[in-house]
């Protein structure tokens, strides 16, 4: 069944006056402790929320989950409630069948409502809600005479003569080895602020302490310890002096206070006879937290408690060690999402290298080499295989060939389409670039066999790849935003390296470098010139080199007989060039780039009176 859409707000919770206090009781015991800064909304748990009992905030105000599902006695949304001006707050009965008991001599039917000036007790079934006075602004706070120290920045020299000579060592040397354990904690594992309220309970002897974080506009508690005489404490049901969190927070420093005792004494202060809160500052000086502990009458100390100076002291200073910790998860983090974002593009290996030095990112000048890889007859097959089916093959494809770019420590720069884009030389120099992107152009060819057997029953045709390489200065950096990031080269480099791609499906090749690239290679590796060419927007004519796989046996023949074909072609020799492209087609069928040259000799004798047929203009891109 689904459960009904809260109600909306019953008024604007702007601050048309103090937060109030909020206590929730079931049987009379407190399970909720919290403040009305925004409307609430309470009632049992809805379908698919968390069990009580919880706040939770949203948008338009805040919902108190008090009642488990089951507890059908309450309704899911009960009782409403509302900041209201002059002091008052506006209740409403948000229940279809119960009724909401205001006062003794007051309830509230289905769908009324009334205006309650606090303190103000609610009942309905066997939970209350009790809305107190806000707390008194002007409480005697004791603020200490410095402010705290944020993490990171140096704090002015002490030494233990300024105790004076009347300390007790031993304890002084417990209390030093409880807060090493905190610091120590907030260097190496994620449960010290649960480390620094017991801390603080055991050094200082406060009855109770917890670590609170500031977040969205208010006070959460993220650990609560308390000792002995205070084991019904829960972090639900405690709630701290949201004045003195104001102040700590307002200036930035530890205040402690010695409430008055009488009857003029605040709701919230009753029974705490000491309070102390401590800033936790991030590396800017801002307050994103509070250790805060308190310390009752007939607690652990005995007798009239106070919580003294130098007790204060030691809390700040503990409150210190959560900053530290703090700062340290949060570069943590930022590391681990910069990791995770370079990981997405490099090596782990040169991750960790741009981690320890990110200034290699910096835009610069670098020589590259750059390799495209377009997965030929993309339209086709996808028309065929629908959306769904495209998106696994290209995921599959794609992360075969980008597998090839990392094992040879290459950058994955961009995919486009059905185009991978990959650089090696940057961010980091290597100077064997150009045979690093050959070893993975050629692993990206032999890895073509695996792909079309996993697709060949879907696919119908064996996959096929052109690959482009160029070598050449680039500026390489950033070439995203600071929205999105893609690290990559700019220059006549890159666009000579995408044409080069184009370039093979008029030469029948399955991967085509450049002369640049090829002057970069060791000697020994396999290649052919296939021809002279010129590429849409580029200026000079490029020399364009086939390389494969595996070469086969007789490829130094295949290569000599087109060397022999070809330079008959530029030097307009038409007889001996179709002759020689013509035998060399026929004895090797399946030597694409053979047929592709004696269609380009033929071309080429019946327009050569058009211009120069040394240099071959591309068809297209």
């Amino acid at each position: 069944m689904t459960s009904p859409e809260p109600p909306p707000p019953l008024r604007d919770a702007a601050e048309v006056s103090p937060a109030f206090p909020v206590l929730c009781y079931r049987h009379r015991q407190r399970i909720l402790a919290t403040q009305l800064d925004a409307t609430l909304e309470i009632g049992r748990q809805r379908e698919e929320e968390p069990p009580p009992v919880m706040r939770l905030d949203h948008s338009q105000g805040a919902r108190i989950i008090l009642a488990p599902i089951d507890d059908v006695a309450i309704s899911r949304a009960h009782v409403g409630l509302a900041l209201a001006a002059g002091g008052q707050v506006q209740v409403k009965n948000l229940s279809t069948s119960q009724p909401v008991r205001v006062s003794p001599n007051q309830t509230l039917a289905p769908g009324d409502d009334a205006l309650v000036i606090p303190p103000a007790l609610l009942q309905f079934g066997d939970y209350a809600v009790r809305v107190d006075p806000a707390e008194d602004e002007q409480l005697e706070l004791e603020g200490l005479p410095e402010r705290t120290i944020p993490p990171g920045k140096q704090a002015p020299p002490a030494s233990v003569a300024m105790l004076g000579a009347t300390f007790d060592e031993s304890k002084l040397l417990r209390w030093l080895e409880t807060i090493l354990g905190v610091f120590q904690s907030a260097a190496n594992t994620h449960d010290f602020p649960e480390q620094a309220a017991r801390a603080a309970v055991k050094i200082v002897g406060l009855d109770a302490a917890a670590v609170l974080r500031f977040d969205d506009g208010r006070w959460r508690t993220e650990a609560l310890h308390a000792g002995d005489q205070r084991e019904g404490d829960s972090q639900t049901s405690w709630a701290p002096s949201q004045t003195l969190l104001g102040w700590v927070r307002r200036d930035r420093r530890t205040f402690r206070h010695v409430p008055p005792t009488g009857p003029d004494t605040p709701r919230s202060l009753q029974n705490v006879s000491a309070l102390v809160a401590a800033p936790i500052l991030n590396g800017a000086g801002e307050v994103i937290g509070a250790l805060y502990g308190d310390r009752r009458s007939g607690g652990s100390s005995g007798g009239f408690p106070r919580i003294t100076e130098f007790e204060a002291k030691l809390v700040e200073l503990l409150a210190s060690g959560i900053a530290a910790g703090l700062a340290r998860l949060k570069e943590e983090q930022a590391a681990v999402e910069a990791r995770v974002q370079f990981e997405q593009f490099f090596t782990p290996q040169l991750a960790t290298q741009l981690q320890r030095d990110p200034t290699l990112l910096e835009g610069r000048n670098a020589e590259v080499t750059i390799l495209f890889a377009d997965i030929r007859c993309f339209s086709r097959i996808s028309e065929r295989l629908g959306p769904d089916r495209t998106m696994a093959w290209i995921q599959d494809t794609m992360g075969a060939l980008s597998e090839s770019v990392l094992a040879y420590n290459g950058v994955l720069v961009d995919y486009i389409g059905d185009e991978l884009m990959a650089m090696w030389g940057a961010p980091a120099p290597q100077s064997d670039h150009a045979a690093l992107a050959c070893l993975a152009a050629k692993q990206m060819m032999e890895s073509l066999a695996a792909i079309s057997a996993r697709w060949q029953q879907e696919l119908g045709v064996p996959v096929q790849l052109g690959i482009g390489l160029n070598s050449g200065l680039a500026r390489v950096g950033n070439t995203g935003s600071s929205l999105k990031f893609k690290y990559g080269p700019l220059g006549d480099a890159v666009n000579v390296a995408s044409r080069v791609q184009g370039a093979t499906k008029y030469l029948g090749a399955d991967c085509l470098i450049t002369g640049e690239t090829l002057k970069r290679l060791p000697s020994g590796v396999a290649h052919r010139r296939l021809a002279r060419v010129r590429a849409v927007n580029i200026a000079h004519p490029i020399d364009l080199y086939e390389i494969v796989a595996q070469p086969t046996l007789d490829w130094n023949e295949r290569r000599h007989r087109y060397d022999a074909a070809l330079l008959a072609l530029e030097q307009e020799n038409w007889s001996e060039a179709f002759r020689n492209a013509q035998r060399l087609a026929g004895d090797y069928p399946d030597d694409a780039a053979a047929a592709a040259l004696l269609k380009r000799v033929e071309a080429a004798e019946r327009t050569s009176k058009l211009g120069d047929t040394s240099v071959w203009q591309l068809p297209g891109k």
